[in-house]
């Protein structure tokens, strides 16, 4: 069995993206070769919502390095806003925030500090075949580069989101210098989306021949997929007997903007009742101010579209199960980014309705299974079109799932774990390879 320490930012026990990427595989990954471990700051110390993670907790490498205005800040965040502990633990984060500033206490290179013990230690402890540094975020892949250089010791890297700025007619590294010289010590590049690969090889940050790409998964677990657990949960007997119950599950900051969406969305609402059975949206996480107080202010969509806290990952299934349509939103920054929910609530064999910058590869997946609708999501236009497309031919889009059921289960997570591991067999076996050379 070979070991690769992972090191990153949301580590599993978080409920952020990058840690729930690794909890859907890691019931596989052993079975194709590898031991993974992980190490990154303290879940109950960095995440608002913590995940159980059946996993043996040696391999799970957590460090305490984590500033007081962060743990308060959390802690806050775990209370409903203008509750007596909120406000507590706010005025504790004001403090600590406060003593921080003045005492000079520098945040990033406090956590960093205790990273590099935490993989010192751990090497120490198992002598891993592999070491492997996450971005985002890019100082953590950025340390691990150079303590693995420094210790003699293979590296691999994770790209999730480019470092630099990017739009639609290019790729703009923000250290180029630096980043190439992180890339080339590496035995690989595993990118989370081919665009991303294809511009990283294209600045010259990578050579193409170690660069590898992998998509995110559906998970495999038989409690995720019961239904009549969520507050979407029917008590008639199918869509025809109520609206079809559209649903996002997610963060909805400024820089996925919906306006064009809830334009669309209004004047859908507003079509006669008897023509169609009309459509319900439920949002379950946070919304920017200015979409908010459009949807409150708004009787048509305050009628149809309902707004509710974020829920745990478990509970946030049991919704993708008991709704109609999932809705996916890639904001037009992240153009190259494949969004992770489109492939972690898969399985729930929903129609999708995609607003996005149309260059963003997820199109291509989404008109190939035919599962759903990927549309230009600064085009009130087309997404009304797309609307009364999926009202209208809803079976269709049904039915898709289980014509391209074969296609679909590519996306399941003990594919993508052996894929990835895979990949490490690759990245590994290249590094050998490159030292007969040299010797």
């Amino acid at each position: 069995m070979r070991r690769i320490l992972l090191v990153m930012n949301q580590p599993p026990g978080c409920s952020g993206v990058q840690a729930l990427i690794y909890n859907k595989i890691l019931p596989f990954t052993d079975a194709n070769g590898w031991e993974l471990h992980f190490a990154g700051p303290a879940p109950w110390l960095c995440s608002v919502i913590t995940e159980s993670l059946p996993y043996p907790p040696e391999r799970l490498h957590y460090t305490t390095n984590v500033s007081p205005s962060l743990r308060f800040s959390v802690r806050k965040n775990r209370h409903p806003k203008s509750t007596l502990p909120y406000l507590v633990f706010g005025g504790l984060q004001w403090l600590a925030r406060t003593l921080e500033k003045i005492c000079a206490h520098n945040s990033e290179a406090f956590l960093l500090r205790g990273l590099e013990n935490t993989i010192r230690q751990a090497e120490r402890r198992w002598g891993f075949d592999l070491i492997a540094g996450k971005s985002p975020d890019f100082k953590i892949l950025e340390l691990v580069g150079q303590l693995t250089h420094s210790m003699g010791k293979p590296f691999v890297a994770l790209v999730d989101d480019p470092y630099g700025a990017r739009d639609e007619s290019g790729f703009y590294p923000k250290s180029p210098e630096l980043q190439r010289q992180i890339l080339s010590q590496s035995r690989g590049v595993i990118f989370m989306s081919p665009l991303t690969r294809q511009r990283y090889v294209e600045a010259g940050l990578v050579e193409a021949s170690k660069a590898h790409c992998q998509t995110d998964s559906y998970p495999e677990v038989s409690e995720l997929y019961a239904s009549g657990r969520s507050p979407l949960a029917r008590r008639d007997a199918g869509p025809a007997k109520g609206p079809l119950r559209m649903v996002y599950l997610g963060m909805l900051p400024e820089w996925r903007p919906i306006e064009p969406f809830l334009e669309a969305f209004h004047r859908f609402s507003q079509q006669p009742e008897h023509e169609a059975p009309p459509l319900s949206l439920d949002i379950f996480g946070f919304v920017y101010g200015q979409a908010r107080q459009r949807i409150q202010s708004n009787a048509t969509l305050a009628q149809r579209i309902h707004l509710h806290s974020m829920v745990a990952y478990a509970e946030s299934h049991w919704l993708a199960e008991d709704a109609d349509i999932q809705l996916v939103v890639i904001g037009p920054r992240h153009l190259d980014n494949y969004p992770s929910k489109f492939f972690d609530y898969l399985a729930h064999n929903k129609p999708v309705l995609v607003l996005g910058p149309p260059q963003n590869p997820l199109r291509h997946i989404v008109e190939d299974l035919a599962i759903g609708l990927y549309v230009d999501g600064r085009s009130s236009e087309d997404i009304l079109v797309a609307l009364h497309t999926l009202q209208n031919q809803y079976p269709t889009y049904k039915n898709a799932y289980l014509a391209n059921a074969q296609k679909i289960e590519a996306y399941s997570a003990h594919q993508v774990a052996a894929n990835f591991c895979r990949l490490l067999d690759q990245c590994q076996e290249g590094g050998r390879r490159s030292a007969v050379k040299l010797s």
